[in-house]
């Protein structure tokens, strides 16, 4: 049986195999109309990496998505035919990676609360055969 932990890191190994992809393909995101796509690419990045990291980690997830958006345009630099890399992209992808952590960190808080609020309080036995609950 495939455990949570194990299905998040698949997860994520996908979507930044694709992302990584993506990357060598001529053209895909050439243009300034499309300026907003290095962000929404690496906001899940940013999320699925708050994801494994834990909220306490957060900056970690952040410096690794900063260092993955800046790997992948040194490598457009190196490999791509065009040198279609930008400081720009690096920004943005950096942008997206932030936003996602920030997204991450929201959900994880939410859902530890939502844990705690509905958690079975805890039975204090007293003298005699009688239990308090406690909060």
């Amino acid at each position: 049986m495939i455990r949570r932990r194990h299905l998040l890191v698949l997860v994520a190994f996908l979507y930044i195999g694709m992302l990584v992809g993506l990357t060598f393909v001529p053209g895909a995101t050439s243009g300034r109309q499309w300026w907003w796509l290095p962000v929404v690419l690496f906001m899940p990045v940013g999320f699925l990496l708050t994801l494994m990291m834990g909220r306490r980690r957060w900056w970690v997830a952040i410096g690794f998505g900063v260092l993955g958006a800046a790997w992948v345009e040194a490598a457009q630099t190196i490999w791509m035919p065009d040198g279609s890399a930008s400081v720009l992209d690096i920004v943005l992808s950096s942008i997206g990676a932030v936003l996602g952590v920030v997204i991450g960190v929201i959900v994880i808080s939410a859902r530890l609360e939502s844990i705690r609020s509905h958690a079975v309080p805890s039975i204090v036995p007293q003298a005699g055969s009688r239990g308090i609950p406690q909060d």
